[in-house]
């Protein structure tokens, strides 16, 4: 059956995997720069070679079948070995630069930019790198991402994933939280103020360990938003408590600004990956970068204090 692809070809696959990421052909005519008639077409061939249905067709909108989503994304893989192939071609003959794209959250972002900067700079100099920063995980079955960095778990196995260390969850809050409301153990935080990492509710649990004792709290509180540099400048404020990452909170605590609380208590370890597609190393620019990443940032890791 593989010789009859030729009777598709790649505009077709990429004309269909753009209308199911973009949501409509005119957006999709729009981005490849091509009549929507052209689109369409390459649509129906699809659906005439494949004999189903791929898209339901509404008056402003398209909608993917079941079939349409199952295709979407073993098309985006096909695209991405093909994106591979050229990067592979391409860099065999200019060695290790280029541009690589990387996903994180937002607040490790600036962790594996204070990490990887100055290292690539002096190995690397033709190297650079993009940071796309977001809590939601990119697909890096999109070409258009090199490889991520993910905090506690990777649940994709199509992908690749690299262990690098690990971090955990502080409880911390202003000096003068602290003498207005003490705790000295995790139930007391039911009565005082928490910030809350929600981008949908005021309430969550915290759980903390001691001895290997699990102690989960359901705290609630007044304010909730889905950054933790937001909570770690409300908790400086002096608006509450606010458990949080340890690797963002070394300057606030250092310079006295918040102060870490329950210290006899620990939170669980989240282990942090950096991940990437099946093959990717074979580039020489996305090589580089992760044995640079897996050195540095690393180290990084293993270089944080706990409170």
């Amino acid at each position: 059956m593989v010789h009859n692809i030729r009777t598709l070809g790649l505009p077709a696959l990429v004309s269909f995997h753009t209308v199911a990421r973009l949501g409509g052909v005119s957006a999709a005519a729009k981005h490849l720069r091509m009549a929507k008639s052209g689109v369409s077409r390459h649509v129906s061939q699809l659906e005439d070679y494949y004999g189903v249905r791929l898209l339901e067709r509404g008056a402003r909108s398209v909608k993917l079948t079941p079939v349409g989503e199952n295709l979407s994304l073993r098309i985006r893989s096909i695209l991405a070995e093909v994106d591979l192939l050229e990067d592979i071609a391409r860099e065999e003959s200019s060695g290790v630069s280029g541009q690589v794209t990387v996903a994180t959250t937002p607040e490790f972002a600036g962790f594996v930019a204070s990490a990887l900067c100055g290292a690539a700079r002096e190995r690397h100099p033709d190297l650079k790198f993009v940071l796309r920063p977001a809590y939601d995980f990119e697909d890096l079955q999109d070409p258009g991402t090199d490889l991520a960095f993910r905090l506690g778990s990777v649940v994709d196995d199509r992908l690749v994933a690299i262990n690098l260390g690990a971090i955990q969850m502080c409880l911390v809050a202003a000096p003068e939280v602290v003498a207005r409301w003490p705790v000295s153990a995790p139930e007391d935080l039911l009565k005082v103020p928490c910030l809350v990492f929600h981008g949908a509710q005021t309430d969550t649990v915290w759980t903390f360990f001691k001895y290997g004792d699990a102690s989960p709290i359901e705290v609630t509180g007044g304010f909730a938003v889905r950054s933790f540099g937001v909570l770690l400048e409300m908790a400086a404020a002096g608006h509450g408590y606010a458990f949080l990452p340890h690797f963002i909170l070394q300057d606030a605590l250092k310079s006295g600004a918040v102060a870490a609380c329950l210290p006899e208590y620990v939170s669980r370890s989240y282990p942090v990956f950096i991940t990437f597609r099946p093959g990717a190393r074979r580039i020489a620019r996305v090589d580089a970068a992760l044995t640079l990443a897996e050195e540095v940032v690393s180290a990084q890791l293993a270089r944080l204090e706990l409170p």
